[in-house]
């Protein structure tokens, strides 16, 4: 073989060693129901949990591999083989007459019944599809399923209910597909477009070219035909009666195997070669591929044999032949080239899948033979998986991949007691999959859903990083060694005389030194109670705390009004304001910090599928509109009853419920829907798949980089910026007088160039001279926190300005914090 054939599969055999490996997966939820274009529905996708090892052939030597089936969708007739189209999504058209999209996942998304019969269809590069019905009738659809009959046919001789062949379209994206003698067209302008052989002439094959079709005849005559026009014509020998088609490589040339006989035309219709192979295929050859490469590949299938074989476009020469046991012969459209893996997968008659390695002609695994009926045709979805159609069923399936995960080249992990660690900082996966982190010792130490690690006491534990995403498998067993307090980092309390503003004011400070671990202190450790501010340090084992953002203090639920942070999670957003931020790095941030949910479900961002939550932990008020998420820092259940609850546990929903007071996942979060915004809970159902992602940009609408955040305090106004004074309430939302205009009881933070956080109370000012006080203070950034009596600080074991009513959260700093 030559080497250059070899090229474009380089990598198949690295990415696909495949061990056996037994994983449940959950197919997608059915729209169900009668849809909007016939009484029939057609079934939904149906979850599969159908993992197995599968012993392959590949020239005499046997090799297990395992498989996994994500999904099954039940058509309600015959499918033309499935296409994957540009944007992921499959389309399936059935013999009589129904035309589906579908999502990656199996989901229906759109379902048009035609009311004709119609044949395979075709999609073009630019995402058009076609598909041909009876009496010559041509449709054609976008990526949306948004379109219709496109045009039908008159001629001579032509039969209403005489059925056409498949659709192709050519390099250019012009459909094309034949009916009796006619090879028919669309023009890019939408002009119907028809070239007729001799009269009594049919067409026996059809395939697209680089410019128009390849037509043969059935007076054994090859045709070159472009839109209008029989470009070409050549007469066949004998042992080409009967040929099949394969066209589409780069010289515009077409290739034509029938039994020991090949053949290839240029695109000018001048003769490349013709040869005779060694071995004619049992039953004839079947479903020619074009594999890509520097010259190109043609694999084609025996119609009744077991065989497969290659050849090289450029001579005919018969790179390959191998055996596919148990394959029972292939259809007529039973080969597709995987270019992403590398492979050539084959649907055979058995309903077995061959992915095979096309440069070496050997079996990488099969899939299937769970039923007797054909497949009928395969296309690959990307990452080795493929949908087949087998009768009226729609089957997603393929190979298990192992993805290497590694933690920065380290066996295992010493963590000292005043210190937590972001595992993703350095993590690497071979494949960027999603993966879950677990601890088999959480007394010793945790580890949450953000990969933030929390050493609890000293002793030793191991961590656990385990691949879910579908398709592949994989863990990281990381031993924890959990040591001693290794800061040696004190807080200093100051009460200091500051002239500003041509006033004397005593400022109480805390000075916290860099590098000092910090979290939000939540009273009682959740969202919507309050504590003093004294016990919330001693839970946190603190050496200094402050009050932190704006909370409901008067007779409501004292829920939190500014964002709140906590081990890298949004546990409430306020979205007003300025915000400081503390993250892994050791760097200290601030910005006016606003925060969106974008959700998805299925793994689709875009409608249908798409979701939001505008608040985070917060009750809403009765009879108003709301979308709303619980996570478990809201407590044990919602505390109320109201509007419809979707449960949400591990990624999956799990309860859809009304009016109730459900309970709060340790491992999710709750969707609570209110008032108009109670139709965006139809978009879920019981084991529909679900995921978020956080947007954070600031006041102007600019993304700011606050991904790595571990803790963070929203409250305002802003102070200082840059050493200067930055005083804008009003433009960060604030219209209250008490922050507006009058003195008050002050609690604030400021950033020193040098990174040192100061933490400061006074007893009376107004925010202008709370900034000139930040500044005199040394302030390089500064912001203002809740106030009046909210205000509070605290020190080395005592309060030194004493909150004058409990208070809901705050900011709590030490070398040996009980997170």
């Amino acid at each position: 073989m030559h080497q250059k054939t070899k090229k474009w599969l380089v990598r198949v055999v690295a990415i696909l060693l495949i061990i056996v490996l037994n994983v449940s997966y959950t197919g997608s939820e059915s729209l169900g129901g009668k849809g909007a274009y016939g009484s029939s529905s057609v079934s939904a996708a149906e979850s599969t949990n159908d993992t197995k090892t599968v012993a392959s052939n590949a020239k005499g030597s046997a090799a297990s591999k395992a498989e996994i089936e994500y999904w099954r969708y039940k058509a309600e007739g015959t499918l033309y083989p499935p296409i994957v189209m540009p944007s992921g999504k499959l389309l399936v058209v059935t013999n009589n007459g129904w035309l589906s999209l579908l999502d990656n996942g199996g989901k229906e998304l759109k379902r048009i019944n035609t009311y004709s019969k119609l044949s395979a269809p075709a999609v073009n590069g630019k995402g058009q599809i076609f598909t041909a019905g009876t009496g010559a009738r041509l449709y054609q659809y976008d990526e949306g399923g948004n379109g219709g009959q496109k045009g039908i046919y008159y001629f001579k001789g032509k039969k209403e209910q005489l059925e056409p062949s498949g659709m192709v379209t050519d390099g250019e994206g012009t459909p094309y597909f034949a009916y009796q003698h006619a090879v028919l067209s669309l023009s890019s302008e939408g002009e119907q477009q028809a070239a007729l052989l001799p009269e009594g002439v049919s067409v026996k094959e059809l395939a697209a070219g680089k410019r128009g079709v390849y037509v043969l005849g059935s007076n054994g005559v090859l045709y070159a035909v472009s839109g209008n026009s029989v470009v070409w014509e050549a007469s066949l020998e004998q042992t080409l009666l009967g040929a099949k088609l394969i066209a589409g490589d780069v010289s515009g040339g077409v290739m034509l195997l029938a039994g020991k006989a090949i053949a290839a035309y240029e695109e000018d219709g001048k003769v490349r070669f013709t040869r005779e192979l060694a071995a004619a295929p049992a039953g004839g050859w079947t479903s020619p591929a074009l594999v890509p490469g520097d010259k190109g590949t043609v694999v084609a299938a025996e119609r009744s044999g077991n065989g497969i074989a290659a050849f090289r476009l450029a001579d005919g020469a018969e790179l390959w032949r191998i055996s596919a046991s148990g394959a029972g012969g292939f259809g007529p459209a039973a080969l597709a080239p995987d270019l992403g893996a590398g492979t050539v997968l084959a649907g055979g008659r058995s309903g077995a899948v061959y992915a095979i390695d096309g440069s070496a002609g050997s079996i990488l695994y099969t899939y299937g033979g769970h039923t007797a009926v054909p497949a009928s045709g395969v296309a690959p979805q990307g990452s080795g998986r493929f949908v087949y159609a087998s009768a009226s069923t729609l089957i997603a399936a393929g190979p298990v991949r192992t993805v290497a995960i590694t933690y920065a080249a380290a066996a295992a992990v010493k963590l000292p007691l005043d210190t937590r660690l972001l595992l993703t900082d350095k993590l690497k996966l071979s494949d960027p999959v999603a993966v879950s982190y677990r601890s088999d010792n959480p007394a010793i130490v945790r580890i949450n859903e953000k990969s933030v690690v929390t050493p609890v006491t000293a002793g030793s534990a191991n961590l656990y990083v385990d691949v879910t995403a579908s398709g592949y498998k994989g863990q990281l067993k990381l031993p924890i060694q959990v040591t001693a307090p290794a800061l040696n980092l004190k807080v200093k309390h100051d009460s200091k005389k500051v002239v500003a503003a041509g006033q004397s004011f005593t400022v109480q400070t805390v000075t916290i030194p860099k590098g000092m671990p910090v979290t939000a202190g939540l009273a009682s450790r959740k969202i919507g109670v309050v504590q003093s501010l004294q016990s919330i340090a001693k839970d946190y084992r603190a050496d200094a705390a402050i009050n932190g953002t704006y909370f409901e203090a008067y007779g409501g639920i004292p829920e939190p009004y500014g964002t709140v942070i906590v081990d890298g999670n949004v546990e409430h957003i306020g979205n007003t304001g300025t915000a400081i931020g503390f993250t892994w790095d050791g760097k200290v941030v601030m910005d006016t910090l606003r925060v969106k949910i974008l959700g998805g479900t299925d793994g689709s961002f875009k409608s249908p599928n798409n979701w939001y939550a505008y608040f985070i932990n917060r009750t809403p008020a009765a009879g108003a509109s709301s979308a709303i998420m619980f996570t478990p820092k809201r407590g044990a259940k919602l505390g109320f009853a109201q509007g419809t609850s979707v449960t949400v546990s591990k990624g999956v929903v799990t309860k859809i419920s009304k009016k109730e007071n459900v309970s709060i996942p340790a491992d999710g979060y709750v969707l609570v829907y209110t008032g108009s915004e109670e139709k965006l809970a139809s978009r879920f159902k019981v084991g529909t798949k679900v995921d978020y992602k956080i947007e954070m940009t600031n006041l102007s609408k600019s993304p700011i980089a606050w991904s790595r955040v571990h803790t963070a305090i929203g409250a305002g106004p802003r102070l200082v910026k840059d050493g200067k004074p930055a005083v804008n309430p009003a433009g960060e939302g604030f219209s209250s007088s008490k922050i507006l205009t009058d003195a008050a009881g002050r609690s604030g933070i400021l950033v020193k160039k040098d990174g040192t956080v100061v933490i400061a109370t006074v007893s009376k000012a107004t925010i202008k001279q709370w900034s000139q006080i930040m500044i005199q203070l040394g302030a390089e950034q500064a912001m203002n926190l809740d106030g009046g009596a909210s205000s509070g600080m605290y020190a080395q074991g005592k309060l030194i300005t004493t909150p004058g009513r409990l208070i809901s959260n705050g900011l709590v700093f030490g070398t040996k914090l009980k997170w």
